[in-house]
């Protein structure tokens, strides 16, 4: 009888603990699912006072790699021909000495799907203050020749290169009217 007792009193103990830990992991959930907004300003605030790492990259070619990764990692899974020729481009313009290393780092920054312009926005004040017109053409050559590098480069890959290009170069729109109001004569 008393055995009875205590194997009942044991699982009522396991019961009661695995009901109260069931309680509070949905309470904690609910808390989580409350506070988002603040954890995104307060991640918000930290990535204004640190930057994002992408922010802290200060190697050119670094920067190029990465933006040659996320350009093909944007809409699909990097093939074969794809990554051949990254490394190419890493050997022979770039000159990177350690290029499996420079690729792991590099393939560290991107993220499968994630926008290449989120990437290529927090690398262009480098690539600008760095690298000369010649070599921003250059740039974007690569990139071109990355997209297509296994078939024909998809519309999204097109239209980030071509925003690249623009906001790289600095081409500005030219202006439809003067100030006088001829409108586009």
């Amino acid at each position: 009888m008393v055995v009875i007792v205590a194997v009942i009193g044991i699982v009522g103990a396991v019961l009661f603990w695995i009901i109260r830990a069931h309680g509070t992991a949905t309470a904690l959930r609910e808390v989580n699912r409350d506070t988002k907004g603040l954890q995104r300003r307060a991640k918000s605030t930290l990535e204004d006072i640190i930057g994002t790492p992408l922010k802290r990259v200060r190697d050119v070619r670094l920067a190029a790699v990465i933006l040659m990764i996320q350009l093909v990692r944007t809409g699909s899974p990097v093939t074969a021909a794809e990554k051949t020729k990254i490394l190419e481009f890493m050997d022979s313009p770039l000159q990177i000495d350690s290029i499996s290393a420079t690729f792991e780092r590099a393939w560290t920054y991107t993220e499968a799907r994630r926008p290449f312009s989120l990437v290529a926005d927090d690398l262009l004040p480098l690539l600008r203050d760095n690298l000369t017109e010649a070599e921003r053409l250059h740039l974007i050559d690569m990139l071109s020749q990355v997209a297509s590098a296994h078939s024909a480069a998809s519309e999204l890959q097109r239209e980030a290169i071509v925003r690249l290009k623009r906001r790289l170069t600095g081409a500005s729109p030219a202006l439809k009217a003067s100030r006088a109001g001829d409108f586009g004569r």
